[in-house]
């Protein structure tokens, strides 16, 4: 009766103790999308995401980029998960590392430039920039044609660093190559 009553005691002394073992919360992210968005890859703890949407559109071109960008393991990760063109089906991208070769080309650089106090409402916004997990939305718009069609070239610039092959085809089929030139010859005119 002892050895039951003990073996009863200890099973329910183990139970109580792995019952109550405490789960460990996760840390929280210090990343606030509103003070560090052009310091992500530095600035990005594990488990976070930040979701950019680029709006290519300009005169009668219609285009819409969704990125997210998120860190895991200590890499950053950036996927272009939407490419909107036109009225076709949307293109989607594999998930790459964010590592570019030219410094200078990059997206916090390139966000960086815009002048965040800049909110004039009859310019459309060119980065739409959010994390999931806070209220915050940052807004970075163009100040006119000409630097629109600036950061959209620079813009493709960093995609083609990311997606080299993915971006040729892209490029092969929204963007025809003009004819080669005419060749013109001198004549003579009769009189």
């Amino acid at each position: 009766m002892k050895n039951a009553n003990f073996g009863i005691f200890l099973l329910s002394f183990v139970s109580l103790i792995l019952g109550c073992e405490q789960k460990i919360e996760p840390k929280k992210s210090d990343f606030k999308v509103a003070q560090n968005y052009t310091e992500f890859a530095t600035k990005m703890e594990n488990n976070d995401t930040l979701n950019i949407g680029v709006v290519l559109s300009m005169c009668m071109w219609r285009e819409y980029d969704k990125l997210q960008i998120t860190k895991s393991n200590d890499s950053v990760f950036i996927q272009l998960k939407e490419k909107q063109v036109m009225e076709d089906d949307p293109i989607h991208f594999n998930k790459v590392v964010y590592k570019l070769k030219n410094d200078t080309l990059n997206l916090e650089k390139m966000m960086a430039d815009f002048d965040i106090n800049y909110q004039n409402q009859t310019s459309s916004p060119f980065f739409v920039i959010t994390n999931p997990k806070e209220k915050d939305t940052i807004l970075l718009r163009t100040t006119g044609l000409g630097n629109r069609g600036f950061n959209i070239k620079r813009y493709q610039r960093i995609l083609f660093e990311l997606y080299p092959k993915e971006m040729e085809k892209y490029q092969k089929e929204y963007f025809v190559s003009p004819p080669p030139p005419i060749e013109v010859t001198d004549t003579k005119i009769e009189q």
